[in-house]
């Protein structure tokens, strides 16, 4: 068995190919490349790293690195795409004023990428997570239609982005390992709950450094938020657990333990 990779180790190689992926084409638009400099966590890509080891033959994180780095693209597309929509829809200067046509051009340019990227997973179930990743694509789309055109409340659409992200990520992950998963929907489950219990806790602690997508208008109801997230934890957390005697699923536990605590209530 090959030695755990550390989550430090795994988020330097998502970065070193999302660098390598930026860097090859001079039509790479400064604003996608700050977008992805602003997400370091690299959340999606290790989801999409451990839920693969966590069900695969012969488990190895480089495996499924071109997919790693397809979702984190999908995630800088949807801060963009956010933060521009927040931008139109507020005449008020704010931090997020820029120049609308080079946030949809990078923003496009980030989309395309995360299709071009996994394409290069070279993985005989890369027509499953094609699929897995245009249904984020659609998710995302409805979630800023939802919540820009007919004012959909706040904790749908981060389900609906962050938490369709997450889920999008697990499935992803699971489906390249190349296995007959009969339990694919906790996975989904554990996906989408945790990465909408983390976004939750990052909203309520003031985070400033722009990984998650903003919702506008920048107030909320803290108690019902709170609530919120500890939901979708509980709910990921009983699908871990029932994987726990099929998958090794214990590196996936040690990474949600490290940045869900539990003093946030969740």
């Amino acid at each position: 068995m090959p030695p755990a990779t550390t989550i430090a180790e795994r988020r330097t190689k998502i970065d070193r190919y999302l660098d390598a992926t930026l860097e090859r084409t001079d039509e790479c638009p400064l604003a996608a490349v700050s977008t992805m400099d602003a997400c370091p966590d690299r959340w999606y890509g290790q989801l999409v790293c451990l839920t693969h080891d966590a069900i695969a033959d012969k488990p190895t994180a480089d495996a499924v690195l071109p997919a790693s780095a397809a979702i984190e693209l999908l995630r800088g597309y949807c801060r963009l795409r956010t933060e521009l929509l927040i931008q139109l829809a507020d005449n008020r200067a704010h931090s997020l004023t820029g120049d609308p046509a080079n946030a949809l051009l990078a923003g496009d340019y980030l989309n395309s990428a995360a299709y071009t990227a996994l394409a290069k997973t070279g993985n005989h179930h890369l027509e499953d997570a094609l699929q897995a990743l245009i249904a984020v694509s659609e998710s995302l789309v409805d979630a800023f239609d939802a919540r820009y055109v007919r004012s959909a409340d706040d904790h749908s659409f981060l389900d609906d982005t962050v938490g369709s992200i997450g889920e999008g990520a697990a499935v992803i992950g699971i489906t390249l390992a190349g296995r007959d998963i009969t339990q694919k929907e906790d996975f989904a489950t554990l996906g989408r709950g945790f990465s909408t219990a983390y976004h939750v806790r990052r909203i309520l602690n003031a985070d400033s450094d722009g990984a998650v997508p903003t919702i506008a208008p920048p107030r909320f109801d803290e108690a019902a938020l709170r609530q919120h997230g500890a939901r979708h934890f509980r709910e990921a957390t009983h699908a871990l657990d029932r994987l726990s005697d099929s998958a090794d699923v214990e590196p996936l536990r040690n990474f949600v333990n490290t940045h869900c605590d539990q003093d946030n209530g969740f």
